[in-house]
Order: structure tokens, then C-alpha cells, then sequence
């Protein structure tokens, strides 16, 4: 059974490889440009563009199940490739924002919703995958950092913010015994917690003081719209940090349900990744 991982040079995707392979899957990993990956040896590296369907057969060839990033544009070339190839299970890295009662309104969920129902009318299984908040998310502050600050909006907004790893090991245990047909799973650290904790943390972890600096809307929105993020993202986000401040994310044990450990914390992901603040 062969298992590809797309998006394998992101955090998550990369920690989804190293997964299946600590389980002793054969593992293809797939990237726009193969030659960027870098990978476990033994896997298997190939070049798949999801925006482009003629990359996509020698991708799928022989394999029996995906984990996929959501990307809207070429999912229908996707699920015709993956249908032809006889994929049996795609599980899918969709966003918490599908969930919430606002959804309609919304336009990352809107994005991450067209992927679940394309997937959800294919001819294999499907599952998403609902996380909240990356703990990852706080790699944004490495400049700040550097200057001996963290710098943001709402730093009293409680998110569940979830380890990359957890995130994987859900994905690795579907992705391999073909459970959670249909379902979206929501998932989330052990607790919530808030940006000036986890500035704390990291304070904590690195040694040396982090003292926060409170950006407005508008300070953030522009460094947002510095970073790359489309026009109409920042808003809303920021919308759903303010709101965070009043009523703290939703956190779940999906983590320790489907994986029988539980969510790692903010301080195991902060010591994970102290190197790359240094």
C-alpha cells in the first residue's frame, strides 16, 4: 500500500511523512518541485502540481490513499485523477473555519468547503481534517523575536493551538487503517491559550524576556497584507482573534481519540522548535 503525501516540504505535510514511515508505510511524497524535498530515505519524491492535472497521474499511480492540502482551484482534475488511479482514502487538511456557524459567510471556509464536497462526491472515502489554530502560526514572530518582542493583535485571544504532529499522527492512523469515512474532525491542543501565554512559553523555553506589544486592527492588517495574505483574509481572522478574547476556542480530544495519546502542549511544540528562533 502506498501512501502519498502532497505538500510534503510544509510543516505539516513533512510531519505526516515522517509519521507513516515510523509506522513502516511505503510513503511517496509529493511537492511542485521534487527536487526541494527533503524527505526520509526510502521515499519515495515525486513532482505533482494540484493545479495541474497532467502531473497528477504518474503521482497517483498505484496508490491507495492521499493526504491532501486543500487547494480549490484543479480539485476536479484531482478526484477524476484520484478516481482513475483507484484511490480508496483521501484525508484532507480543511480548516476549523467549515465548522463554526458563521461558515456561509466566511471566506476561508468557503475555500476549504468547496475541497470537502468535491472529495465527498468522489469514488473513494474521504475525511477532513478540522484543526484550529497552528501552533506553527507563532513562526510569524521569528523577526519580532529577534528584536526581543512579540508583536500582535488580541494578545488575549484563546485559541487551542495544535502541534503539527498531532495533526499528523491523526492523519497517519486514517490514512492507514481507512477509519472516519465522512467524517470532519475538529481538532485542537490539550487547552486553550491565549498569544500573551504563549509568548510567555517561548519567553520561558528561550531564555530570555518576550515582552508583548498589543498591535491594533489596523497595524496588524497591514503587516498581514505585508506577509502575502489575500485582501480579504486579515478581517475576518482578526474578526475570530477578537472574538477569542470573550469566548476561547473550542477544544476537543479527537487528538487522543483516534490516536490513543494525548494533544501535545504548547510548551512540547516550543522546545520542538526552539532552533528555529535562534
Amino acid at each position: 500500500m502506498t501512501i502519498l503525501v502532497t505538500g510534503a516540504t510544509g510543516h505539516i505535510g513533512r510531519a505526516v511523512v515522517d509519521a507513516l514511515v515510523a509506522a513502516g508505510q511505503d510513503v511517496r511524497a509529493a511537492s511542485r518541485d521534487a527536487a526541494k524535498l527533503d524527505v526520509p530515505d526510502g521515499v519515495a519524491k515525486v513532482s505533482a502540481d494540484l493545479e495541474d492535472a497532467s502531473t497528477l497521474d504518474p503521482a497517483l499511480d498505484g496508490v491507495s490513499a492521499v493526504f491532501l492540502y486543500t487547494r480549490p482551484q484543479g480539485i476536479e482534475g484531482f478526484v477524476k485523477a484520484a478516481e482513475a488511479a483507484g484511490v480508496r482514502h483521501v484525508v484532507l487538511l480543511s480548516s476549523a473555519a467549515t465548522l463554526e456557524p458563521d461558515a456561509a459567510q466566511s471566506r476561508i471556509a468557503g475555500l476549504h468547503r468547496a475541497v470537502e464536497q468535491a472529495l465527498a462526491a468522489g469514488a473513494f472515502a474521504s475525511t477532513a481534517l478540522n484543526p484550529g489554530a497552528f501552533a506553527t502560526n507563532t513562526l510569524g514572530w521569528r523577526a519580532d523575536i529577534a528584536e526581543g518582542v512579540v508583536r500582535t493583535a488580541y494578545p488575549d485571544s484563546r485559541t487551542g493551538a495544535i502541534h503539527e504532529r498531532d495533526i499528523a499522527d491523526v492523519a497517519a492512523r486514517i490514512l492507514i487503517d481507512g477509519s472516519h469515512d465522512g467524517a470532519s474532525l475538529a481538532l485542537t491542543g490539550p487547552e486553550p491559550i491565549s498569544f500573551r501565554e504563549q509568548a510567555a512559553v517561548l519567553a520561558d523555553v528561550l531564555g530570555r524576556p518576550l515582552p508583548v506589544e498589543e498591535l491594533t486592527k489596523d497595524q496588524a492588517i497591514e503587516r498581514m497584507l505585508a506577509l502575502g495574505w489575500p485582501a480579504d483574509v486579515p478581517v475576518s481572522v482578526l474578526g475570530a482573534w477578537e472574538r477569542t478574547t470573550r469566548e476561547p476556542s473550542l477544544v476537543t480530544d479527537v487528538v487522543r481519540e483516534v490516536t490513543g495519546h494525548a494533544p501535545r502542549t504548547f510548551r512540547q511544540w516550543a522546545e520542538d522548535h526552539r532552533a528555529d528562533f535562534s
